[in-house]
């Protein structure tokens, strides 16, 4: 089954890509989104653009909590007015612990979440260009793991769980889909 029809058979669906910090979604999200020919959205990047700064300056000025109301408000909002029937939107490594969130997802589309091993992660947040601003209070892998632990209970409950590995953009990118397949002709029977 090819990528278009595989996405025609679970209509009017939106795509969710959650997980932990460094685990290449808005990188998966943009590689799927080319592949299914659907619009991409990163909710970072939408956070930024409402709020006219970087979430690092916001988060320098405001505390987590103010900014995790913000986040909510705009992803939702996001989501419910959207024109686009169908689309791919990664999130940020905390908003899918938020119930409202989630329970807005499960009802209008799939989420797949990027599990990945601490070690992966922490080497790409080491070598990344992008300062986090998490990595403030938990700079060392000790306390990434901590925090990734926490937040798997979260991440857990997300409709299919893929395994980022170290391979290919591309090669990653069909795993996924792969996975979305077998999860719509489950749903579909």
């Amino acid at each position: 089954m090819n990528e278009i029809s595989l996405y025609k058979k679970s209509t009017a669906k939106k795509l969710f890509l959650v997980g932990f910090m460094a685990t290449g979604k808005t990188t998966i999200g943009k590689k799927l989104s080319s592949k299914l020919n659907l619009p991409f959205f990163d909710s970072d990047k939408e956070i930024e653009l409402a709020l006219g700064c970087s979430i690092n300056e916001y988060f320098r000025r405001n505390e987590e909590s103010k900014f995790r109301a913000i986040e909510e408000k705009i992803i939702i909002e996001k989501i419910k007015n959207n024109k686009d029937n169908n689309f791919i939107m990664s999130l940020g490594g905390g908003a899918y612990l938020n119930y409202n969130i989630r329970k807005l997802i499960n009802c209008v589309g799939i989420s797949i979440w990027l599990n990945g091993n601490i070690d992966i992660i922490y080497n790409r947040l080491k070598k990344s260009k992008i300062k986090r601003p998490l990595m403030l209070t938990f700079n060392t892998k000790e306390k990434l793991k901590n925090l990734l632990k926490d937040r798997m209970l979260y991440y857990q409950k997300a409709d299919i769980k893929v395994n980022i590995i170290n391979t290919s953009k591309e090669n990653m990118s069909d795993i996924i889909l792969n996975q979305i397949e077998e999860y719509v002709s489950i749903k579909d029977g």
